[in-house]
Order: structure tokens, then C-alpha cells, then sequence
């Protein structure tokens, strides 16, 4: 399962599967679409709801049936859904322009459609140059998806040719032969501009293209009768980008002109072969200007508390060792003494002095990135960045970051410099521990005093089995586990702490240890 936080790194999001099609219905009422909706708010955090026993009935009927497996099929849908909370909720749309693009999306059904198609293609052309793993599979999605409202709505537009021909070219980049050339001489241009500059063109050109289709003059205010037709067949399923038709081999095959299917074939068996090879490419995926950003952000915005965290450490993880020396010992210092000892008749004794031991320190961090930490996700990277620089001038400490979800991933290995791993705030899929526990097992540990911190909400898959395994783990390399939540709830052994007051945590479960190791 890919790890889809990477698509929306500024937005909190879960997402939801439903196994069974009457608990998606009871969950989220059929109003939202057939296979997938999408809820929430940008302030409350999204909530992805995907219709497992639907998805998978559209898969077997599906062209992509013999191209891609059921869970790359249903990546496409969540791909699909996270591209528009990543170009469209983060737009935040402001002003009397945004409201009446809005008010309109509600009340205008072939305005919708228009934008949704523009907006469709806009996000494939900006993802597969952002993120081109998850492109892909975009990309497969808008060549074997139609629009279910859209196409209800061409029954009765009286332009339904032209409409046909705009989706032809989003979609398939098509250019049929016999088709309204002053259609294309319009439409070409404003399209192209649309999808590859930005939102705010999207919207200019929906308007553009919504007033060519309907064939009203400027000014022109008269309802027309298709629009009425229209409106009432499709009366309660509008609105979401997810009332789709998945398209089978046999209905491509009528959508695209048969001079053009052996391409469009060609084009969609290249991007399954990519997706396979891709296969997990999307987990964890990020920008080193990005990651890199965001740790010195992090730095500059904890810099008080990452200083008073980086003084703890100092205090409990370098010790001073008492040394005995007799006179005689081939310590200049104690011979000076023990000179001055023999002249003054005093008795001889045992002189001590304080040698600093090497520091000889490993510590572990697990950290939680299931769908079920949304809220929490910035506050978790943040505290693994804090972590990390307040020991990151320390010779003898080593650090160790691991993410888990539905897997787990090395974040950061004890060999990699601490400013140059991708630490970012990251949400999303199941939550399975045992996958982190296997892959801490195979690390090799080589300080004398070894610290696992465990960043969680608690709630995990394989909890019981998990804690099992990695508490035995744990008494026989002598490591000592604190368990920390950010959660408003202490459970499962984890202490509630926060950002702010972490370090002054950490104070406390560490430094009552004391420095022996």
C-alpha cells in the first residue's frame, strides 16, 4: 500500500474501506458517488471513504482489468480523489471570483461538468510532473473513466458534437478529422492554457467554454429546455468528482474512433507497465529541497526547546569516571605532588581525578504515519526533528528513524546526517507495528546505553503481537522503551505529552534513569 500523505502534505486526511457496499451507504449515503467520496473540511481534516465490494465489481468489468491489480485499480480512485484536495481545497478559493465559481458549480450542471474535465487533465499535467509514480496512475484513471453526469447531460445539450470533442482532446489529446474546425480554433488554445498554467485559468476557460456549449448570446438570460431535461434526470447525483462510469474494453472502443484505439492501447499498457515497476515507488516520497525546508524550520521555530533538550542529553549521556592514582605513576601532575609530599614528611596517599567517558549512545525512533495520526502528524515530525538536532553535534550517538503504517521504511539509518533525511509530517493507510519491529531487528546496535522511543496514537492492527515481540526485543539488547502519544488519551502504556513540553518529558523518563550504561 502506497503512502498517500505525500500528496497533500499541508492537509490532515484518513482514509476509510469499506468492505461491504450497505456499510459505505450507511456510512456515507449514496449522495457522494459510487465507489469513493471524499468529506470533511480543511480545519476538521478530510475523510477518503472508498466502496471496496463497488470497486472491485468495476475492476473485473473494467478495460483495466487485465492491466492493473485490484489494489493499483483502487489506488487510481484514491489518487484521483487526493489530487483535487492537493490543487483545488489547498487553492482555498477567496474573493467574489472564487464564490461565484462556486455557486455556480452548484447550480450550473454543464458549467460542472466542463470544469471537471479541464480540472481532471489540469491535475494529471501537474502531477505527472510533481510526482510522476502517482501521474501514472492518473493518468489511467481519466483514460478509462467517463463522466456519469456528463454523460446523462450530452442527451440533451444541443452542441453534444463539440462537448464529445472536448472531452476527445482532454482526455485522449484527440483531434478528430470531420469535426467543427471554428470549435477547435476556439477551444484548443483556452484549453491548453488552462490545464498547464494555473487554477485561476481553469476557471476563466470553464466559463469560456460552458457559454460556447450552450450556444447563449452575451446577455442572453432565457432558461433552455435541455437544461431543464437535464437537470431533472441527473436531480441528486451531481457534484462529485467520483460519479464515474468505468469504461470497459468494448465502450473505449465507441468512445475513441477506431483509428485512434490502437494508440490510446499502446498508451495505457505503457502506464500499467510503469505502475508495476513502480509498484511501493510511491511510499514515502518526497523532495530533499522539501524535507530539507522543513528540519530547518523545525530548528528555527523549537530553537529555545532543542537547546535546553540538547543540555539534558549533555547532562545524561556523558559521565565523569573517577580515576585512582598512587605516587609514582607516570602522571606528571601527581609526581609534582608526590615530590612535594616527600620533602614535607606528610604520608603518602591515593590521588583520584575525573576522566570524561566516551559518549557511546543509540537511539531508536518509531513513529506512527497510519491514517489514524492525521491530527497529529505535524507535531510527530516535528518532535523527530527536535529529537535529532538536539543530538545531532554528539560523537558517539547514534539515531535511528522508522516510519510504519500498512509497512514500515527507514526513515533515517544510524549512518545518515540527521539535516538530510526526509523528515515530514506524514498521515495515511493502515497501521501494522510489526513490520517496524522486523525491521528494528535487523539493525546492528553498537551503544552501550540504548533509547526507543515509540511515537503512536495506540491504535495498531497487531498491537498485542507487536508489543510482544518488541518488548522481548527490547530485554534482550537492554533497551529502554518510552512510549509516547500526542493523544488527548494515555493508553496502552503510552504517556501524553506535547510539542511544546517534550523535551521537559524527556527529562524526566531519561535523566531518573540516571547515566549508567
Amino acid at each position: 500500500m502506497e503512502n498517500f500523505a505525500v500528496l497533500c502534505p499541508e492537509l490532515a486526511f484518513k482514509i476509510e474501506y469499506y468492505a461491504e457496499a450497505d456499510a459505505y451507504t450507511n456510512a456515507v449515503g449514496t449522495e457522494y458517488g459510487q465507489f469513493c467520496c471524499c468529506t470533511g473540511s480543511r480545519e476538521d481534516g478530510y475523510i477518503l471513504s472508498l466502496n471496496c465490494e463497488l470497486l472491485q465489481e468495476a475492476w473485473e468489468q473494467s478495460a483495466l482489468h487485465e492491466l492493473l491489480t485490484l489494489e493499483r485499480f483502487t489506488d487510481c480512485f484514491i489518487v484521483n480523489e487526493l489530487s483535487a484536495l492537493r490543487y483545488e481545497k489547498a487553492a482555498l478559493f477567496a474573493g467574489a471570483e472564487g464564490y461565484r465559481h462556486t455557486a455556480r458549480l452548484q447550480e450550473d450542471s454543464l458549467y460542472r461538468c466542463v470544469y471537471k474535465s479541464l480540472f481532471q487533465t489540469f491535475c494529471e499535467y501537474k502531477l505527472a510532473r510533481e510526482l510522476p509514480e502517482f501521474g501514472k496512475l492518473l493518468t489511467l484513471f481519466n483514460l478509462t473513466t467517463q463522466d456519469a453526469e456528463l454523460e446523462r447531460l450530452a442527451k440533451y445539450l444541443p452542441r453534444r458534437q463539440q462537448l464529445a470533442e472536448l472531452q476527445a482532446f482532454l482526455k485522449y489529446g484527440i483531434i478528430e478529422r470531420r469535426a467543427d474546425s471554428s470549435f477547435y480554433d476556439f477551444m484548443v488554445p483556452l484549453a491548453l492554457t488552462a490545464v498547464r498554467t494555473e487554477l485561476r485559468n481553469v476557471i476563466v476557460v470553464t466559463g469560456l467554454l460552458t457559454r460556447w456549449l450552450q450556444g447563449l448570446q452575451a446577455g442572453d438570460t432565457a432558461e433552455e429546455a435541455w437544461a431543464e431535461k437535464a437537470a431533472a434526470e441527473a436531480a441528486g447525483a451531481a457534484g462529485s468528482l467520483t460519479a464515474v462510469k468505468m469504461l470497459s474494453d468494448e465502450e473505449l472502443c465507441e468512445v475513441v474512433r477506431k483509428e485512434h484505439i490502437r494508440e490510446l492501447k499502446a498508451k495505457m499498457q505503457n502506464a500499467a507497465t510503469q505502475v508495476g515497476k513502480l509498484a511501493g515507488a510511491g511510499r514515502m516520497v518526497s523532495r530533499a529541497g522539501d524535507t530539507s525546508q522543513f528540519f530547518l524550520d523545525t530548528v528555527h521555530k523549537y530553537r529555545r526547546e532543542i537547546s535546553e533538550l540538547e543540555y539534558i542529553f549533555k547532562q545524561s549521556f556523558t559521565s565523569m569516571k573517577i580515576i585512582d592514582a598512587y605516587d609514582g605513576d607516570v602522571n606528571l601532575k601527581k609526581q609534582q605532588e608526590a615530590y612535594l609530599a616527600s620533602k614535607t614528611a606528610e604520608e603518602s596517599k591515593v590521588y583520584q581525578y575525573y576522566l570524561r567517558r566516551k559518549v557511546s549512545v543509540d537511539i531508536m525512533i518509531l513513529r506512527d504515519v497510519s491514517g489514524s495520526t492525521y491530527r497529529f502528524e505535524r507535531e510527530y515530525a516535528e518532535a523527530l526533528v527536535e529529537i535529532l538536532a538536539a543530538v545531532n553535534n554528539f560523537d558517539g550517538i547514534r539515531t535511528l528513524v522508522i516510519d510504519f503504517e500498512g509497512g514500515a521504511k527507514v526513515r533515517k539509518s544510524f549512518t545518515d546526517k540527521a539535516e538530510q533525511t526526509s523528515i515530514i509530517p506524514l498521515s495515511g493507510g493502515g497501521t501494522n507495528l510489526l513490520p517496524a519491529v522486523r525491521l528494528l531487528q535487523e539493525q546492528a546496535l553498537k551503544g552501550k546505553r540504548r533509547l526507543l522511543f515509540l511515537l503512536s496514537d495506540g491504535e495498531i492492527n497487531d498491537r498485542e503481537q507487536a508489543e510482544k515481540e518488541l518488548a522481548a526485543y527490547c530485554r534482550q539488547n537492554l533497551i529502554e522503551l518510552v512510549k509516547i502519544t500526542f493523544d488527548e488519551e494515555d493508553k496502552y502504556g503510552y504517556e501524553h505529552t506535547t510539542i511544546v513540553n517534550l523535551h521537559k518529558f524527556l527529562a524526566r523518563r531519561i535523566i531518573e534513569k540516571g547515566a549508567d550504561y
